[in-house]
């Protein structure tokens, strides 16, 4: 009975080492000198078909402009790890029960195996669960979603408490899927802090651009989000009213008041600079952005649960020298006749 358990005791100190070593895959697995990157990739041919069925020999990963060895790869059957993220500010009051109807359509497009955060912010960010694979448990955080009656939305602080904390322990594919007009009002983090922080995560945002108020009518935008260009209010010639009869009196307007003008020209300025930062939060995490209004957003959903099927994950070893703190390039490339690769571009191993 003796030899029986020792033989025992050696499989089980032998067998966990090999299980450890095919699991192994997050962002950042240390070793003494190096860093596992994970790199998340969609390819496609050059009428935006997804490529299926690539395998490891298929891909090249560059550092810097020096090949990697492909350490590890995995296919879009992997299971999907989603924060659901919405934006429940003043301003999607008339439309919250459209929006809250889309996200459960998107929860229903999940596999069994997959699971999903459910988090709101406007003032305040509130986790309303951690991940789950249950749908009850999904749907009923859903309708916990209430709109905000204090102003305020920490857009910044939403997506790194999200990145940093909340996938902190979670292993395989990360995704964010933000559902917001894109401005940020009171967070402690900067757009620039926030994107620093983005180079260094392995997770994925994708960004559905929820429309609010006239201004973002009058933006052009690509379907890359780029804004090309502006409308521009023409000038009108003001009427000079006819003098009456009599004395009149003048009354200057109060100093710092802005013109209707002036109001517009912000206006316009902020709906720019929502659109740039969830762009720049989708390209620097190899995501996407979407552009939706309420009767839209079903179909954006799908088309994000659509994409996200057809992902491929690779990782690589990088020396992560103790104080390294620059920017390092990666270049993904694919042995197939007009392929074209969407992937992570940037990696820092240690944050500024």
């Amino acid at each position: 009975m003796k030899i029986i358990f020792t033989l025992l005791f050696l499989v089980l100190l032998t067998h966990p080492t090999q299980l450890h070593a095919q699991s192994t895959d997050s962002a950042k697995t240390q070793g003494k000198d190096k860093t596992l990157v994970s790199v998340p990739v969609t390819v496609s041919d050059r009428a935006g078909h997804y490529i299926p069925g690539l395998k490891k020999q298929d891909f090249t990963i560059y550092e810097d402009g020096i090949k990697q060895n492909v350490a590890f790869f995995a296919t879009f059957d992997e299971p999907l790890n989603i924060a659901l993220l919405l934006d429940t500010s003043g301003s999607t009051t008339d439309s919250l029960e459209k929006i809250k109807s889309a996200a459960r359509d998107f929860i229903g497009l999940l596999n069994p195996s997959d699971q999903c955060l459910i988090a709101t912010f406007n003032s305040q960010i509130k986790i309303l669960n951690e991940f789950s694979s249950d749908q009850q448990t999904l749907n009923a955080s859903l309708q916990k979603v209430q709109t905000a009656e204090q102003d305020g939305t920490v857009l910044h602080n939403a997506v790194e408490q999200i990145a940093q904390r909340s996938f902190a322990d979670v292993k395989g594919r990360k995704v964010i899927v933000l559902l917001s007009d894109g401005k940020d009002f009171g967070s402690s983090i900067t757009k620039n802090q926030l994107l620093n922080q983005l180079e260094e995560s392995d997770v994925l945002i994708y960004t559905i651009l929820y429309k609010t108020g006239e201004g973002f009518d009058n933006l052009i935008i690509t379907p890359d989000g780029f804004v090309k260009e502006t409308a521009v209010k023409k000038e009108t010639k003001k009427k000079v009213p006819k003098k009456k009869k009599g004395y009149s009196v003048w009354v200057p307007a109060a100093a710092g008041v802005p013109t209707d003008d002036e109001i517009e020209i912000r206006q316009r300025k902020a709906n720019i600079e929502a659109v740039n930062v969830l762009r720049e939060m989708s390209d620097t995490t190899a995501g996407r952005i979407y552009f939706s209004d309420t009767p839209q957003l079903k179909e954006i959903f799908k088309k994000v649960a659509g994409e996200l099927r057809q992902q491929y994950r690779l990782g690589y070893h990088s020396k992560d020298a103790a104080n390294d703190t620059a920017v390092h390039e990666i270049t993904v490339k694919v042995e197939r006749a007009g392929a074209v690769v969407r992937t992570r571009g940037k990696f820092r191993a240690k944050q500024l």
